[in-house]
Parts: structure tokens; C-alpha cells; sequence
């Protein structure tokens, strides 16, 4: 019967020992080794082992990520300065402060040997978040969150690192996202951005009508001057004439206007009296004129 006893126990024995699990604590996570009496103290680094030997109660090995995580909390929040609801995201990316990991274990109960990162969120964090979030955003206006939202985002930051310190989750980045203004306030921004685009295509226009008015006045100022120019012009000549058509040149020029109608066939005979007359001397002074300017130019 004694023999019989130790190879019922030796045989229990190997049974144990070949099924002995092996185990492996991934990347990014840690495990810690749960037995009967709890969890033991140290901390499981990512490896691959095997667990202890058993008879009666076998030890569990239960992991916990400990890497960066995204998270976004979507809200609909109702804005007191508006008397409007508005909805926008925001999002974020968290980790597990480390210092907390002991507590998680102690205090987050395990799901198929395995702690989640969002069960740990959901437990300390988004309670906060959504709280600070929520009064943070609510003491602004509208048109306000629309002009300052990156200042905006700063402050939600700073709030909720001052908030989640102590406990298990650290956030590194967080700010406002995907933000829906109510209907009425986008309505008011599109029309009043359709009223902007029409004053600067009234702008515009009227920025090409100046250029354009500008060079007709140019012109016009040109045209008088060319005037101008040619009038002093013509004054000079008539000065210049009248100055240079003496009586004796008259006189002169009457003789040759005589000679030249007496070689002519068309003669016309004028009493004597006649060639002192102002009509005569008119059309030889016109005549000197056309001679004149024939040779000017």
C-alpha cells in the first residue's frame, strides 16, 4: 500500500510538472504573478517564462499595457453665454503613470489575465476629463472658442494635468477637436464672410475704376499740355510776323503780288487807288503768312 501511495504521488508530480504553463509578459506591458495569497511584489519586465509548479492552486500571470494610448470624449454641451448647444471632440494621447502601477494591480480587477489601459482610463480618468472639460469650456462664448481655440486647448491641458495628478493616468497631449457651432451661429459666419467677399470685390472694382480714371486724367492733362504747347507755338509765329511785316515789306511784297498778276491770263485791272485799300494789303499780308509757313515746315 506504501509503494502503491508514492507512485500515486510521484505520478501527480510529473502530471503538474509537464503542465507547468508557459507565459510571456509582451512588449510595452508588464505582468505581475498572481497567487493564492495575492500578488507577488516585483514587477514582470516583457519576457517569456514558465510558472511555478502546482498541486492544488496554480499561480496567474496578469499583464497591464503600459504604452502611450489615443482616446477622444466626444461632448454636447449646452453654453450659458449662447443660451445654445454646441458639440466638439476632444482628443488626446495618455499613458500609465508608473509610479501607479502597484495600485492598478490592487485595485483594477483583471479581465482574462489582463488589465486594460480603457478600463484603468474609464476608472480615474474620463470622470475628470469630462468634468474639467465641461466647466472649462462653458465660460466662453462661442465666437470666442471660434477665435481662441488653440488658446483654448492650452488651457484644457493644463486643467486636466492639474486634475489627473495623483492618479493613475498622465496626459501628454490634449486639446479641442471636429468642433459643430450651432446651425444659426454657422449661417451668421457664412453670411457675414459672403458680406466681407462682397466688399472686397467693391474694393477691387473700385481700385480699377481709380487706376482707370487716374490715367484718363493723365491724358486729358497731356491733350491741354500738347495744346498749350502749340498755342505758344502759333503765338510766337504771329509775333514774329507781325513784327517782320513792315509797311516798305508790305509795299515790296505788293509790287511782286502786281508782277505776278500781270504775268497771269486771268488779269483783273484795279484802279490805282485800289492797291492802298485794306482788302489788298490783307491778301498780300495772308499771302506772306501761307509763305511763310510753307517754309517752316
Amino acid at each position: 500500500m506504501r509503494s502503491i501511495y508514492k507512485l500515486l504521488v510521484l505520478s501527480a508530480v510529473l502530471t503538474v510538472t509537464a503542465c507547468a504553463d508557459r507565459v510571456e509578459v509582451p512588449p510595452a506591458h508588464v505582468g505581475k504573478i498572481l497567487t493564492k495569497n495575492g500578488y507577488k511584489p516585483e514587477t514582470v519586465p516583457p519576457s517569456k517564462f514558465r510558472l511555478d509548479m502546482c498541486i492544488f492552486y496554480c499561480d496567474k500571470l496578469v499583464t497591464l499595457a503600459i504604452a502611450d494610448f489615443g482616446h477622444m470624449e466626444k461632448f454636447k454641451l449646452f453654453m450659458p453665454k449662447d443660451q445654445l448647444n454646441m458639440s466638439f471632440d476632444v482628443r488626446m494621447t495618455g499613458a500609465i503613470n508608473n509610479e501607479a502601477i502597484d495600485n492598478i494591480f490592487d485595485r483594477i480587477p483583471p479581465v482574462k489575465n489582463n488589465i486594460s489601459v480603457k478600463n484603468v482610463y474609464n476608472t480615474y480618468a474620463q470622470p475628470v476629463i469630462r468634468d474639467v472639460v465641461r466647466r472649462v469650456v462653458a465660460k466662453y462664448s462661442i465666437n470666442e472658442i471660434a477665435s481662441s481655440r488653440e488658446s483654448l486647448s492650452r488651457e484644457l491641458f493644463q486643467e486636466v494635468t492639474v486634475a489627473l495628478q495623483g492618479t493613475p493616468i498622465e496626459i501628454k497631449r490634449l486639446g479641442l477637436a471636429d468642433v459643430q457651432f450651432p446651425k444659426v451661429i454657422t449661417e451668421a459666419k457664412e453670411r457675414a464672410a459672403e458680406r466681407r467677399e462682397l466688399i472686397e470685390q467693391e474694393k477691387a472694382q473700385f481700385e480699377i475704376q481709380k487706376i482707370q480714371m487716374e490715367r484718363d486724367l493723365e491724358r486729358e492733362k497731356m491733350n491741354r499740355a500738347i495744346a498749350r504747347e502749340k498755342a505758344i507755338g502759333q503765338k510766337e509765329v504771329n509775333d514774329l510776323l507781325a513784327k517782320s511785316v513792315t509797311d516798305k515789306y508790305l509795299a515790296y511784297r505788293t509790287l511782286e503780288v502786281l508782277d505776278k498778276m500781270a504775268e497771269s491770263q486771268n488779269k483783273v485791272f484795279l484802279p490805282v487807288e485800289a492797291l492802298g485799300t485794306i482788302g489788298l494789303q490783307q491778301a498780300v499780308f495772308s499771302d506772306e503768312m501761307k509763305r511763310v509757313a510753307h517754309k517752316d515746315h
